[in-house]
């Protein structure tokens, strides 16, 4: 075995961000095992063939990754911590340090980014959970961020004059299982998180694809990670009904 440990054990949208890295590491000969928090565990039941144990299980080289940042890649072994490549390797922008660290370009990560649907826990949160039809026209709305789930409160339903699917929290399904649910949405309306990084790798057909930047720094750490045609808006530059809170 000739392992490779990779650190980025939250982030969603940086663990799909960083396939490319695995893949290619896995390309040359290594086992990537990248763990990551027992919260997000579920990732290894749509990505299959990259070892997800949890950060409080046992692993290869546990002490280097409690400990480590930085890269260092030998014939034996490599560690690459991707979570602080920023702070160890900045070249301007959070997202794209944690490639150019490694000498890497991040521009193809969408076709690096696989994974197995799992088509019936799509259509039973389609149809029987959110009890969507095959014709029905909604706008789909995501105001949750970050891997512990905060939400942002950024989007107000009232300027939709069509009916709203929010992204919530539903026990058993998991950010894959709302592939459908995105894919047939006419409009998207969402938070910079890593529901972008999904959106940008599914079957799309949606009319508008709209992007809330949390500031305009954020907003300069979106437009070139994402292929499909959308909109940024930086959340400063909203109006929010008086009576939200934020």
């Amino acid at each position: 075995m000739k392992p490779c440990l990779i650190k980025q054990p939250a982030g969603i949208g940086d663990i799909f961000f960083c396939q490319k890295i695995a893949r290619y590491m896995m390309h040359h000969g290594y086992d990537v095992i990248w763990p990551v928090l027992p919260s997000i565990s579920w990732i290894k039941d749509y990505i299959k063939d990259i070892d997800f144990p949890t950060v409080e299980d046992e692993f290869p080289m546990k002490e280097v990754y409690e400990q480590g940042a930085g890269y260092v890649i030998e014939k034996t072994g490599a560690f690459i911590s991707t979570a602080t490549a920023d702070m160890t390797h900045n070249d301007g922008k959070i997202m794209t340090s944690k490639y150019s660290m490694l000498g890497m370009d991040c521009d193809g990560w969408q076709d690096c980014f696989l994974f197995e649907r799992n088509l019936d826990k799509e259509n039973d949160l389609y149809y029987n959970v959110l009890g969507l039809k095959d014709d029905s026209e909604y706008v789909f709305v995501s105001n949750l961020y970050n891997t512990e789930v905060r939400d942002s409160k950024f989007i107000s339903h009232e300027q939709f004059d069509i009916p709203v699917v929010e992204l919530r929290v539903v026990d058993g399904f998991t950010i894959f299982d709302w592939s459908k649910v995105l894919e047939k949405a006419k409009k998207i309306y969402t938070v910079n998180t890593a529901i972008n990084y999904l959106i940008d790798v599914l079957d799309t057909s949606y009319d508008e694809y709209v992007i809330y930047a949390h500031s305009e720094q954020n907003k300069t750490e979106i437009d070139y990670l994402f292929r499909k045609p959308h909109t940024t808006v930086s959340y400063t530059h909203l109006t929010l009904p008086t009576n939200r809170e934020v």
